[in-house]
């Protein structure tokens, strides 16, 4: 029995995610994208095609506001994001993708499709033949896991 058999559930998705992530920043960089990184993830992964306030991105990454804040100022100046006034409140702002920043996206979905389905016949060959996001998400919604 290997070691990480016995691991927490919680070390393995979070070494899972790691992997999945960094391969999909080596991927990226391959296509051109030279500039991004694993710290980049967070942003690309919950920001809205039409712009996200930076509140409500850091709440969703689970991040401070301020850290969010450096992510999103970072891809300003590498041009992937611009900040726009909120149609919705002028005196708030958006970060919302650039050309290059949806390109960028677009680009990210091909990958991670292509590295999800990987991983989906890895743990075909060890024994699992089952497509884990729907599982994931049913036990996700469950307000109150059973002990």
């Amino acid at each position: 029995m290997s070691e990480t058999s016995t691991a927490p559930l919680v070390v393995l998705l979070k070494q899972l995610a790691d992997r999945m992530v960094g391969e999909l920043v080596a991927r990226l960089r391959a296509a051109g994208y030279t500039d991004i990184t694993i710290a980049h993830h967070p942003v690309f992964y919950n920001i809205d095609r039409e712009g996200t306030r930076i509140t409500d991105l850091a709440a969703r990454a689970g991040m401070t506001h301020q850290s969010m804040s450096e992510l999103v100022g970072a891809l300003v100046d590498l041009g992937y994001l611009e900040r726009v006034p909120d149609p919705a409140d002028g005196r708030a702002r958006l970060a919302r993708p650039t050309r290059r920043g949806h390109a960028a996206i677009r680009r990210a979905r091909t990958e991670i499709a292509d590295i999800e389905s990987a991983w989906l016949d890895a743990f075909r060959r060890a024994g699992l033949d089952l497509d884990l996001r729907p599982v994931l998400a049913a036990a996700l919604r469950d307000p109150e896991p059973r002990t």
